[in-house]
């Protein structure tokens, strides 16, 4: 098989892994599953390379053929060209997508608020519902009818954004964005983002519902739920899709019993390092070095072999 064949099944079983291991975590602690899909976006680019530090464990090495067309016919590297078209073309999505963002932003109008002195609020008329967007210099958008907003919806919306800044949620989105141009054929992925965005979500509200009663901040998403697309990277205040998990998890109240959530626990513990040894044992290896690990173990299994087998 290619090297891309055999890095998208190591990236697959990474990703479905923490996909269940942030989904069996209890649903009382989105802060616990948010970091399970964020380490498994951002350990997608570093830990299925990482050579297992346990000596004692066994490996298994993948040999990375690249002239697989005498074996297979085409298929293969016709899927490897599709997979790195779509890659590229969903890439270059995302770097306009950034410009754009970059551009509403730039001609967005500069407000007085300042809700903790590190986030920057600007108005904009581009947008229908509040939104958050970037890192190094993180900017809440506001619609131009927010200066007539209630005080206590204006402060829960800004409690809302500034909690994604905290997080760091535009960069982690950006990555998340990076992982889907990447691997856009893959469900795994896809899952994994989609937990880490609705997680961030949750925490966020958690947050904002501290400003007044969560029935008033679930009235506020609904009277602020906006269907109209928002700009790339950015974390909407009030997204009609997945607003009513949103809601039902601000008023959850069934508790698991001690039992059971310490099962939950140990398994997403379980299914975490399980994950990692099995992205560590796992290796890709040129088709030079496999060639030269086989020799090495036929040489080993030759000096170990009994030269006279069966004599007493």
């Amino acid at each position: 098989m290619t090297a891309c064949i055999a890095i998208a099944l190591k990236a697959t079983l990474w990703a479905v892994l923490m996909s269940v291991a942030a989904l069996v975590v209890p649903a009382q602690h989105p802060q616990v599953r948010r970091r399970l899909a964020l380490l498994g976006m951002w350990g997608l680019w570093v830990l299925p390379w990482l050579p297992l530090p346990i000596p004692s464990l066994p490996t298994t090495s993948i040999p990375a053929v690249t002239n697989i067309t005498t074996q297979s016919g085409l298929w293969w590297p016709l899927l490897t060209a599709v997979w790195a078209l779509g890659s590229v073309i969903l890439l270059l999505r995302v770097m306009r997508d950034v410009i754009g963002i970059l551009r509403l932003v730039r001609h967005a109008q500069k407000s007085t608020l300042n809700p903790d002195g590190a986030v920057e609020v600007r108005f904009t008329a581009e947008i229908e519902g509040p939104c958050m967007t970037g890192w190094l210099r993180p900017c809440v958008l506001l619609p131009l009818s927010a200066a007539s907003w209630p005080e206590g919806t204006l402060r829960a919306t800004l409690r809302h954004e500034c909690q994604h800044a905290r997080q760091m949620d535009g960069l982690h989105r950006f990555c998340a964005a990076l992982v889907r141009a990447a691997f856009w054929w893959n469900p795994a992925m896809h899952v994994m983002c989609g937990i880490y965005e609705a997680e961030s979500e949750v925490c966020c509200d958690e947050v904002a519902a501290t400003a007044c009663s969560r029935r008033e901040y679930g009235e506020m998403l609904l009277a602020h739920a906006t269907q109209m697309p928002q700009p790339a990277f950015a974390m909407a205040f009030a997204r009609r899709s997945g607003l009513r998990v949103r809601i039902q998890r601000l008023f959850e109240t069934r508790r698991d019993s001690q039992w059971l959530l310490s099962a939950r626990w140990l398994a997403a513990l379980a299914l975490i390092l399980s994950a990692a040894v099995l992205m560590a044992s796992i290796r890709v290896t040129p088709p030079e070095l496999a060639q030269g690990i086989r020799l090495k173990q036929e040489a080993q299994l030759r000096l170990h072999a009994d030269p006279f087998p069966g004599t007493p």
